[in-house]
């Protein structure tokens, strides 16, 4: 049920998309393609590039050459405590059986990974999605056409004897 309500929320979101591009695009194709856009993008980008990124790299730098983070890092590399406890995590039975277990390997891909299979694998279940959409709203309106069938001959019965009713005073 909660599938039906988020695809039918999808569906909605979708159509809106649609509408408000239906509306929008003959406006944008009508505007000029010599007009000048308000921000210059191809000249933020190559300030991003020429400024930011420079310094940030020199930030890190900055800090991975602080002498305490080097001494810092020189105690965890020669630390014979973080040695052993790796030698003991190495050789655990958790290492091995999360090694072993199915999460990992399907969390790792596979060689032979292809696309075109996932792709398939995806349209499969939206279809399948998509045929029990049709099936549930099928037997909804079957449900509601029993039920105006229902409503129609009960209302013509009343409506007879209403009228009999009124001419018989």
């Amino acid at each position: 049920m909660f599938d039906l309500i988020a695809f039918l929320i999808l569906l909605a979101s979708l159509s809106a998309i649609g509408a408000v591009l239906y509306r929008k695009v003959p406006v944008l194709v009508g505007i000029p393609e010599d007009t000048i856009s308000p921000i210059d993008w191809q000249g933020l980008f190559l300030k991003v590039k020429t400024r930011s990124l420079p310094a940030i790299k020199n930030f890190w730098e900055k800090i991975v050459n602080l002498p305490w983070v080097k001494n810092l890092v020189y105690k965890i590399k020669t630390s014979q405590w973080i040695k052993d406890s790796l030698e003991k995590l190495k050789g655990s039975s958790l290492v091995k059986r999360l090694k072993e277990s199915a999460v990992l390997k399907k969390l790792t891909p596979s060689q032979n990974f292809s696309f075109e299979k996932l792709l398939q694998k995806m349209l499969s279940k939206i279809r399948v999605l998509v045929l029990k959409i049709d099936h549930k709203t099928s037997d909804w309106l079957h449900k509601l056409r029993e039920r105006a069938k229902k409503r129609a001959s009960s209302e013509k019965d009343d409506y007879w004897q209403k009228l009999r009713k009124i001419t018989k005073k």
